[in-house]
């Protein structure tokens, strides 16, 4: 009789808090997703911005070596990219500056120049009025915009508008030419 007792009591959980406990964690966890989608995709920026600052400062160290921007040929724009061919790209590493050049975390073709795409762009004769221009096609985050202009000021439209969608004339949103 006491065993009969101990088999029938009502210890544990029912199928219905389970089912509950497990649609919380599964709502915690879609939350969790989602921050983190956009701690990368500051974190991406965050790396972009690094990017540009690093590749300017290599491209007045050339001009102050050499007396002359680098990336001459580049007159119809390329993407900036270690898997990419670019004037730019071989006379840095030439001059020793860089041994590999930056790619957009994102980037995954040297010929996608969309609006969506991720790349780096310079151009040596098509934008800001005829002077080299080095821009950011796309940026992720409010956050990634807002610490461009910090560290650039302003932003420089040229007439074209729109992005870097480069080899299109004068398509570079932000383009940061020589003073």
């Amino acid at each position: 009789m006491i065993y009969r007792r101990k088999f029938l009591s009502k210890e544990g959980f029912t199928l219905i808090e389970l089912l509950i406990v497990i649609a919380i964690i599964g709502l915690l966890a879609a939350v969790i997703l989602v921050a983190m989608n956009n701690v990368r995709a500051r974190s991406r920026d965050a790396r972009r911005l690094a990017d540009i600052t690093m590749l300017l400062k290599a491209i007045q160290i050339y001009y102050l070596n050499n007396d002359v921007y680098p990336g001459e040929g580049d007159t119809g724009g390329a993407h900036i990219s270690s898997q990419c061919n670019s004037d730019l790209k071989n006379d840095l590493a030439a001059a020793g500056l860089m041994t590999q050049v930056p790619t957009d975390p994102r980037d995954a073709s040297c010929t996608d120049n969309s609006d969506n795409a991720f790349f780096y762009g310079w151009d040596s004769t098509h934008c800001c009025e005829g002077s080299y221009c080095f821009s950011i096609n796309r940026l992720e985050t409010q956050w990634g915009l807002d610490r461009l202009q910090e560290k650039f000021g302003s932003l420089l439209y040229v007439t074209g508008g729109g992005d870097a969608n480069i080899g299109t004339g004068d398509d570079f949103n932000y383009c940061f030419v020589r003073n």
